[in-house]
């Protein structure tokens, strides 16, 4: 999928005084739980409970490059695109969508700094099933390997791609596939720009509560898709969030500007997101000090990092971009 480049500094917002950070007093901490708590019962309200729960993965194991996932054009997120080897087990129940063929799709991309793919890159995915989330053995449906070849290719990029079927309880595919297309949305970057100035903004004002509440209307289908009930649902909403500084003191904070990024459209036109042109990975971005101990070792620059990734639709009936991730 094409990737629109940014050229215009959106900074109306981007550039305000990370001065107004304001620590929440313990009182407020409280008052905001109390408020997440109900927020958990109205997600739960519109998820169903399936007698069976069966569930897909992806075991990813990569070195010598960075990598980019896609599953049926949805990225996964940037959680590949270090220069080191990783290895993971993925959830992509919440990408599936409902039962059918699905595909998965790399982009294989040097290690920063080099030009071209290397001998030493190597890419390996497994499509693994659970007939019951994450109870009993999995079950390897297909698998991924770069070719042994591949730094004689001498490409910037390899792709690639494997398909499976699923089996699902749910059928969610109406969401994406009664959503506006928008490769024809006039104004697209601009309204892109301006909902992640508008997170940028909540996320400086530390307004976790607000945040999770805009996304329930459109990101409790992600809840359904993944049969999470109310104890991951506290973990997933009451826990600590050094974006928010929520049930946390992040030291010396300060989040980052959006610049430097590339709109990227995908889902088969349905999905846009942002991402930093060379590093691949989220413009939402919080640097800060877990300790005082790391500030003293490194007074110029701080040590810890977390980052943020979003993507938007436009539901049916709407002209504003939603997040679905």
């Amino acid at each position: 999928m094409k990737a629109w480049y940014i050229t215009l500094m959106f900074l109306a917002f981007t550039n305000c005084s990370n001065a107004q950070v304001k620590t929440k007093t313990e009182k407020e901490m409280k008052q905001e739980i109390v408020k997440l708590e109900e927020l958990i019962k109205q997600r739960l309200q519109m998820v169903k409970t399936y007698p069976e729960k069966p569930a897909y993965y992806l075991q990813i194991n990569k070195t010598g490059c960075r990598l980019l996932i896609r599953v049926d054009d949805i990225p996964i997120g940037h959680h590949f695109v270090k220069n080191d080897g990783q290895s993971m087990l993925y959830p992509i129940n919440d990408i599936l969508f409902g039962s059918g063929k699905h595909t998965v799709s790399i982009q294989v991309y040097p290690c920063t700094g080099e030009a071209e793919i290397t001998k030493n890159a190597s890419v390996n995915i497994k499509v693994v099933y659970y007939k019951e989330k994450l109870v009993g053995m999995p079950e390897t449906l297909v698998e991924l390997d770069t070719p042994e070849d591949i730094g004689t290719k001498k490409v910037p990029v390899y792709t690639d791609s494997i398909s499976f079927n699923a089996t699902l309880p749910f059928d969610h595919k109406r969401i994406l596939a009664e959503a506006k297309d928008l490769r024809k949305v006039p104004d697209l970057e601009k309204k892109v720009l301006a909902h992640y100035n508008k997170v940028r903004r909540m996320m400086i004002d530390g307004k976790y509560y607000e945040y999770q509440k805009m996304r329930l209307s459109t990101t409790w289908v992600l809840t359904d898709m993944n049969y999470l009930g109310e104890n991951a649902l506290r973990k997933a909403y009451i826990d600590s969030d050094d974006l928010f500084r929520f049930l946390c003191e992040p030291i010396d904070w300060i989040l980052l500007p959006i610049e430097n990024c590339e709109m990227v459209i995908c889902g088969n036109g349905k999905l846009v997101y942002l991402r930093r042109k060379v590093e691949l990975d989220n413009v939402l971005r919080a640097n800060f000090y877990d300790t005082e101990e790391q500030k003293k070792l490194s007074p110029n620059m701080r040590v810890v990092s977390a980052s943020k990734f979003i993507s938007l639709y436009m539901p049916q009936g709407s002209d504003e971009l939603m997040e679905l991730y």
